[in-house]
Parts: structure tokens; C-alpha cells; sequence
């Protein structure tokens, strides 16, 4: 067992070489932990966020308690129809040296168990997929379908979402898997001769609003919930709307949205500087805001009564404060553009200077948290959002600080930014 800082809050527990049942076991130990808010598998791996300062002596003594023998593989069961008629199939059972029949003999009824999850939406990596059945990841990436049954050497996938993927697409189902899959969950397909010839059902949004670029955010934080990118003007705009801190609110991207009220209200306009405009609407009235200025994103809250309203100053937030790890860490001040790939799920940055970092060839993924620093191959820095993956697969080098991820969410394509490690 290994254990590194990732940030001010959270630690990385490498567990070395376990099987999924041990992996689970122990993360079902760490959860029970005082202090722990979340705990995120990885392939062989816990990252563990606490609530405050992390403690890793309780976090050793859970795990060294932990009774992988007793415990569940699994802990919710359910079944997936399976139509086996995906693009890669025939050459899929070429490699594999199988008929269709036997294959499709051997597949009905198998149990897949989520090592950890990944990627985007709830992309679980499915242990149990027969090791003589494995077949090296395409070349190339295409897109695939959402409902998609996929394989990538031994490990087996069911694509969420409509996104790009490399894997060898073997089926499809018609069941919503988007965010519906935990780790340590079991999967028992099912094959089936014919699905229903619909699109895998997509969720309907809760609200509308007259703006594409609004959305409703709220906390705690969680993985697979929209939180607030900068939690403190939004704790602000809500405070003085007369909510609690975590009540649901707009998060509003470079400009502001066009309300029309249907009751009576309060509502409450934080701004990036957090300057704060709070205004008592009657039914029927209408609002609109204007450009945000001073930074990206600002916040309307909308409650019953006014409340209080924070002063609250800010730093420079070009000058973001770090924590080297949890992999092998940076040195001194970093200096980075920001590139206009950016969005809640990450921050895309151009070094000035090359990152003299190599990841090492078998890195596998581990957790990550809004502030993680991801190292990609082409030498860009990616910050993650709040809408981060739950795991990755890239050098993680350093961690910005939890006071500081405000920042993060104010930077504006083309500024220039510092990270002091």
C-alpha cells in the first residue's frame, strides 16, 4: 500500500496488485471512515476526498481491516438484454477462433462486475470478460452509439452516451445506462434475438430557460451531480436569495439568462468580482442580465425572502496555488495560457515551457477530483471541472489547492495564468 497527497484534501491509495472483490472491500472500509466524503476506485486504486485535513493512518487501519473474503462482489444486480450484432462481431469471433453459436452459448448469462468507472456519464470498465476472448483497442477512434457493448483487451464496456471510443463494438442494448452503473455493480447479460427498434431513451431536462448556456447547479459535491464551478459565488448569490448554501441555482456562462416569474420572489445576481444585485419580482415580471464581466461564469438564485449578502474580497486569480502530486510533481512556477478548450469538465492550458515529465507506460487510471492537473501526451496541462471523469488515465503532476479552484472556473480563453507549486 501506497499513499500520496492529492491536494489539501484527498489522498491517493495505491493498492497494488488486487482483484476487484479486495478493491471494493476496501473501498467499502475507507467510506465508513470519519471525515471521508468520497471515496473513487480506480483499476487498483482508492482517491479518497475528506471533508478537511486527510488522515492516513485511519485510512490505512480501515483497509488493513477490511475483509475482502465476507465481503459482497457485487453490490446491485441487474440484467442486460443484449442484441450481438455490432460492427467489430465477425472479426471478434475470427480472432477469437469461435462460431457465433458457441460464442453466443458461452455470453448468455455471463457476469460482468464494474472494477471502477471512467470516461464520461458513467462509463463502468466491466471485469469478468473471458481473457482468451481479449482483442487489442482499434486503431482509431469512430463514433459509437450510445448502448453500445464494447470490448478493449480483457475488459468489457457499455458506451453510455453517443461519444468517440476505440473499442470493439460487439452489441448493443436498449437499456438507459447513462450515470446508472456504481462500482462494484453486476451486469448479467442476456441475449436477446431482437430489441426494440427505438433510440436508448434520453432523460428530459427538468427546466427550460432563455438561455442555451444556463445551467442548474446545486451541491454537495458528488460525482454525476452538476456543482457549482466557483462554490463561493454561488454560496453568495444563494445566502442572499434567503437559500442555503447548496440550494439549487444558475450557473451562467459569459452571459446572463431571461427569466419570467410565476409567483412572487427574490432574486439574487452574484458576479465573478462578487459583486451582488438582489431585487424583489411579483408574478408576471420579467428579468434579464446582461454580459458577465470580470470573469466567466456569475450565479442567480432565486428565493422567497432576502438574506444576507457577504462581502467577501478576492485575490488575483491568475495566480493559482498547487500541491505537487500525486504523481511525480512539478517544480516552481508554472506558467500557462489558457486555450479556448475549456468547459465544466476541464480547462485545456498551453505551458510556456515544456513540462519535462514522462508518464510511465503501465499508468493505470486512478481518481480525480475538481483541481486535479492532468500531463497529456502533446505537453497541455487539463484542469478538471466539476464535471470531471471519475477516473483517468494520465499523469497527474500536481493538485490546485481548494480555496484556489475558484479560480478555475473565472479563467477566460487567452489569459495567462501562474501555478505555484
Amino acid at each position: 500500500m501506497h499513499l500520496a497527497p492529492a491536494g489539501d484534501r484527498a489522498l491517493l491509495v495505491e493498492l497494488g496488485e488486487v482483484t476487484a472483490r479486495e478493491l471494493h472491500a476496501a473501498n467499502a472500509a475507507v467510506k465508513a471512515v470519519p471525515g471521508v466524503m468520497q471515496s473513487i476506485p480506480g483499476h487498483s486504486s482508492l482517491y479518497v476526498i475528506f471533508d478537511d485535513t486527510p488522515d492516513p493512518r485511519a485510512l490505512q487501519a480501515a483497509i488493513a481491516s477490511a475483509n475482502h473474503e465476507q465481503a459482497p462482489l457485487s453490490i446491485n444486480t441487474r440484467n442486460v438484454p443484449i442484441l450481438f450484432d455490432g460492427e467489430n462481431l465477425e472479426e471478434f469471433l475470427a480472432h477469437a477462433g469461435l462460431s457465433r453459436d458457441v460464442f453466443l452459448s458461452r455470453v448468455d448469462g455471463m457476469r460482468l462486475v464494474a472494477r471502477y468507472l471512467g470516461f464520461r456519464a458513467g462509463f463502468a470498465y466491466l471485469d469478468g470478460w473471458p481473457e482468451e476472448w481479449s482483442m487489442p483497442r482499434r486503431v482509431t477512434s469512430r463514433a459509437v452509439r450510445r448502448g453500445s457493448f464494447a470490448i478493449a483487451g480483457k475488459v468489457a464496456a457499455f458506451y453510455p452516451i453517443d461519444t468517440p471510443g476505440g473499442w470493439n463494438v460487439l452489441g448493443r442494448t436498449n437499456v438507459d445506462l447513462e450515470n446508472a452503473i456504481a462500482a462494484g455493480d453486476e451486469l448479467r447479460l442476456q441475449v436477446v434475438d431482437v430489441l426494440d427498434e427505438h433510440e436508448v431513451p434520453r432523460r428530459a431536462d427538468a427546466f427550460s430557460i432563455a438561455s442555451p448556456a444556463a445551467t442548474i447547479v446545486s451541491g454537495p459535491l458528488a460525482l454525476w451531480t452538476s456543482t457549482p464551478f466557483d462554490e463561493v459565488a454561488a454560496a453568495i448569490a444563494n445566502h442572499a436569495a434567503g437559500n442555503h448554501a447548496g440550494a439549487p441555482l444558475f450557473e451562467c456562462p459569459l452571459a446572463g439568462p431571461r427569466v419570467r416569474f410565476t409567483r412572487d420572489a427574490v432574486l439574487a445576481w452574484c458576479s465573478p468580482d462578487l459583486d451582488v444585485r438582489v431585487e424583489r419580482v411579483t408574478a408576471g415580471e420579467e428579468r434579464s442580465f446582461g454580459r458577465v464581466s470580470g470573469g466567466l461564469r456569475a450565479y442567480l438564485a432565486i428565493g422567497d425572502r432576502e438574506g444576507s449578502v457577504a462581502r467577501v474580497e478576492r485575490g488575483e486569480r491568475n495566480l493559482i496555488r498547487a500541491m505537487a502530486g500525486p504523481h511525480e510533481g512539478l517544480t516552481g512556477p508554472i506558467v500557462c495560457d489558457v486555450t479556448p478548450q475549456l468547459d465544466r469538465v476541464g480547462i485545456r492550458l498551453r505551458p510556456q515551457r515544456p513540462v519535462q515529465l514522462e508518464a510511465p507506460a503501465d499508468l493505470r487510471s486512478i481518481g480525480m477530483q475538481c483541481g486535479t492537473v492532468q500531463l497529456h501526451p502533446d505537453g497541455s496541462l487539463i484542469v478538471m471541472g466539476p464535471d470531471h471523469p471519475a477516473t483517468g488515465g494520465y499523469l497527474q503532476p500536481m493538485t490546485v489547492l481548494s480555496g484556489e479552484r475558484w479560480k478555475l472556473a473565472q479563467l477566460m480563453p487567452g489569459e495567462r495564468v501562474t501555478f505555484v507549486v
